[in-house]
């Protein structure tokens, strides 16, 4: 007995080691989680601020180069930040203008094929014994536009509400966007060297994210150039007018994941509806169904992997985890926060294990020396 005791007695040390073990590893499972959701709940509260920040951060990442090259024509980089800045905004400005002004031109027509749709569908419900209740569809807009009426005056402060949030958000990540411009290299050089890690790797580490970013945002470009030109194309052919407004609201709201392709899919439609008809509007509408939904996902998916180098699915699965996330901004940033994420990882693994080699080389040399 006295024999068999010891390896007893270890076994049961060494289990009990491994349940501690566990039970560490557990708790800080636990700790990372808590600290996880603490982190977003801050987010949250400063979502104001933070958002702006992002979108800053990002917009910087993608203009740098272009304040660089101005600044090797011996343009200043204050120079070059204000005029990349105007540039943006005139882009911002004329896309809302084509939008409104495309809308405002084709308003009556619209309004004229929405009623004469209406006057077709009550036609068509009559003449299968579907009795639509006492009065015109007219009345009964009328009186949907009376309770509508009613509504208005309590929406209005939640209206106001966010689009001053929204106001103040685009004037903070204007300001913030100009800085990150000017300071480009200060900026990346300082968070680089405050990663924790050498400032080489850190500088590395930097760039590669900035990398992904420009990759990805570049397959973007792409992608939305051959959406808008698809459409466009299909708006054209079906005699539907401003095609060019079509094309450009199509492609500029490209970058907006789901709202963007909603909304320039309903612009396009209502255009086609108040210009050629229900027919044209639903072949249109089918076009834009499939062009946006199955070949721009598909050719989305194919150049952002070859640009980051990752599989289609890891794309995809990355932009549906960044929306439940984040929303659309999280669905923007899901698949470049991926690839970057598996850049860095690498980046790191080979720093780490760069020290062990350096110090065996020396050792095996003096051995054999």
């Amino acid at each position: 007995m006295d024999v068999d005791e010891p390896p007893v007695l270890e076994h049961r040390l060494a289990g009990r080691s491994a349940l501690v073990r566990w039970g560490v590893r557990a708790w800080l499972l636990v700790g990372v989680l808590l600290a996880a959701a603490a982190v977003a709940w801050l987010l949250g509260q400063l979502s104001g601020l933070v958002v702006p920040l992002v979108l800053a951060a990002v917009l910087g990442a993608l203009l740098a180069p272009v304040v660089d090259r101005l600044e090797r024509h011996r343009v200043p980089r204050i120079g070059g930040a204000t005029a990349v800045l105007l540039g943006l905004g005139a882009v911002v400005a004329g896309s809302v203008w084509l939008v409104v002004a495309g809308v405002v031109e084709q308003a009556p027509q619209i309004s004229a094929q929405l009623r004469a749709g209406f006057d077709s569908l009550s036609g068509w419900l009559e003449t299968r014994g579907i009795d639509i209740a006492s009065g015109s569809l007219d009345d009964q807009a009328g009186g949907v536009a009376e309770v509508a009426l009613d509504g208005i005056p309590g929406l209005l402060p939640g209206v106001f509400s966010s689009t001053a949030s929204f106001l103040i958000g685009a004037v903070i990540a204007v300001f913030l966007l100009y800085y990150v411009l000017t300071d480009w290299d200060a900026l990346t050089g300082w968070v680089g060297g405050h990663l924790g890690v050498s400032a080489e790797v850190g500088t590395q580490v930097v760039s590669d994210t900035v990398d992904s970013l420009r990759r990805y945002f570049w397959s973007l470009t792409l992608s939305a150039v051959v959406t808008a030109v698809l459409i466009g194309g299909a708006a054209l052919v079906l005699g539907v007018p401003l095609v060019l407004t079509i094309a450009l609201i199509t492609l500029t709201t490209s970058y907006i994941p789901y709202l963007g392709a909603i909304f320039s899919g309903a612009f396009a439609t209502l255009i086609a509806l108040g210009s050629n008809g229900i027919e044209t509007a639903l072949v249109l509408l089918a076009v834009i169904l499939v062009v946006q939904n199955v070949i721009q996902t598909v050719v989305l998916a194919r150049l952002s992997s070859t640009a980051l180098r990752l599989h289609p699915i890891v794309t995809i699965g990355s932009t549906i985890v960044g929306a439940a996330f984040a929303g659309v901004l999280g669905a923007t940033l899901g698949t470049p926060a991926t690839a970057a994420a598996l850049l860095v990882h690498r980046r790191l693994s080979a720093a780490g294990s760069a020290p062990v080699a350096e110090a065996v080389g020396p050792t095996l040399d003096n051995d054999g020396g």
